[in-house]
Order: structure tokens, then sequence, then C-alpha cells
């Protein structure tokens, strides 16, 4: 019939709320770690400012920064330990604010320097290491033959599988390291942090650990890495990505080479200071004065 319109069916719609949930799930496919305009303050003192940053699933990023910087800050937050002040942030599909962050702290290894002093001193690094898997801090049941398997293949990840008979406190620092990253990894994480692990090691020390930390990236590249260091010296190659930090804010992020060889480096560090590399590794130097 002329001049009738027929009826058509209304455009579908979807309520804000379900599209808000299908596009989190949407970006926490595609990253690990996504943060948009994240601060932080305490007590009204700015520690993080406008922090933009997106880590892939599988990534291994170094975040190099002064004291002051706001570096343990950002690995607190990234633990579920911490909320952000303002901006919107989700670590591996946990929303901020808006999901339940219990379950994904189970899948997330968080190496500090408090850690090492809360195991009693009766337990040897196997029984360490197996308190990761079973979400404990003392172990006083007998471990399986299944559990005994999988804590040796985390020791053997980092290296660390001539310790695991030996008492946790009879170890030194760097011992220490290789057996509280064991014991993260017998957790299966999905994310690991590394705050400052180098800490307190000696030279020779530090290349030993090193060298078990390129091997675990190597052998574990599905494992989303973030690590903070105050020593381009400690970068091995298996980090592929650097987020520079000063004041709390980002002054540079993206592929390493191109952080260090950047502008940013000197705005952080001072125009006399210069990055060289040999043999894959890094070391700081800074030009005498004219």
């Amino acid at each position: 019939m002329i001049g009738m319109r027929l009826p058509c069916a209304e455009p579908a719609t979807v309520p804000r709320h379900d599209l808000l949930s299908i596009l989190t799930r949407v970006e926490a496919a595609q990253t690990a770690v996504s943060l948009v305009s994240v601060g932080l303050s305490i007590r009204g003192a700015p520690i993080l400012r406008d922090i933009t940053w997106d880590v892939g699933w599988g990534e291994k990023w170094v975040v190099l920064g002064l004291n002051g910087s706001g570096k343990t800050s950002l690995l607190r937050l990234l633990s579920g330990y911490g909320y952000p002040s303002r901006g919107t942030m989700q670590v591996l599909g946990g929303v901020f604010g808006r999901s339940d962050l219990h379950e994904m702290r189970r899948s997330v290894g968080w190496i500090h320097g408090d850690l090492a002093v809360d195991f009693p001193g009766f337990m040897n690094c196997r029984e360490v290491v197996l308190s990761g898997k079973r979400g404990s801090i003392a172990v006083y049941e007998p471990m399986s033959d299944r559990e005994e398997r999988h804590v040796d293949e985390s020791l053997a990840a980092i290296g660390a599988g001539h310790l695991a008979g030996r008492l946790f406190p009879s170890l030194s620092t760097g011992e220490r390291q290789r057996v509280l990253i064991a014991r993260a990894l017998a957790a299966e994480p999905r994310l690991l942090l590394l705050d400052e692990p180098c800490i307190g090691l000696d030279p020779l020390a530090r290349e030993d650990f090193l060298e078990s930390l390129a091997m675990l990236f190597q052998r574990r590249p599905e494992l989303t890495v973030v690590a903070v260091t105050h020593h381009v010296e400690e970068i091995v190659e298996g980090y592929g990505k650097m987020l520079l930090l000063a004041g709390g804010a980002v002054v540079d992020r993206g592929a390493r080479e191109s952080v260090l060889a950047g502008p940013g480096i000197r705005r952080v560090y001072g125009e006399r200071c210069r990055i060289e590399r040999r043999n894959g590794r890094y070391a700081m130097h800074f030009a005498g004065k004219p």
C-alpha cells in the first residue's frame, strides 16, 4: 500500500553496564596489565602521577628510576595490595574497584625484601617453596610425592635445585632470592613482580643470580614479569621492555633499546649520563665536568 510505513525492528541496545563488562573482558584478553591515568596519593602527597601503561602477556618489563620515583609503589598496586587514588586499572582481568581482587592475588608472585624474614628457622628450602604452592608461610605436614616433584621443578627453573635440602636461614642473600622466586613459581603465577631482586648482593653473587634469571626467562616465555631496579647493569637480555619513571610520572616507555638510547635517560640522570652496551649488558657512566 502506497504511503504506508512498514514496522521495522528496533536496533538492539546493550545496557551500559553490560557494555563495560564486555569491553573490560576484551581488554583483559589483550593485556596482562592496563593502567589509564592512574595516580596515587598518600596523606595528600602525590606518589604516582597519571600513569598510563600496558603490559602484554608474556612481556618482561624492567622499571628504572631514581629513589623516590614511585617504582615500589607501582609494584604494590600491581600486586593487588594497594589501590590507586584515581584512574582505571586492571591486572590479570581484575578491575580495581569493580572486581574481587582476592583471586587475582593468587596469580601474582611478588618478591620483595621483607619476605625472607617471615619463614620459621626450621624450614628447609624445599619446604619454603612448598609453602608457596600451599598458600601459607609455615609448613608442618609432609609433602606428597607429587608436591615434591613440583617443588623440585620450581627450584630447577631458577637454578636452585642444589639448595633443596638446605635450611633457609643458612643461605646467602642471593641464594634466598632464588628460593623465593622458586616459591613464587610453585604457585604457578601469571605475573611475577621483582622488587630490587639484586639488592644486597656482592658482584659475584649478583652475576650468578642474573644468569639464573636470564635462564628462567628463556624457560618460561609465557611468564609476564615486571622488575624494579636502580641499575642498568642488572638488565639482562630477557627484558624486552622498559618503563622509565621520575617523580612518580612516566618519562619514557617502550622497547628497551629505544628507551635506553632516548632523551628520557638524560632527563632523569642528567646530561652527563652515558649508557654503554657490551656483550648484551649495559653500564651507566657519567662524563666528567668540562
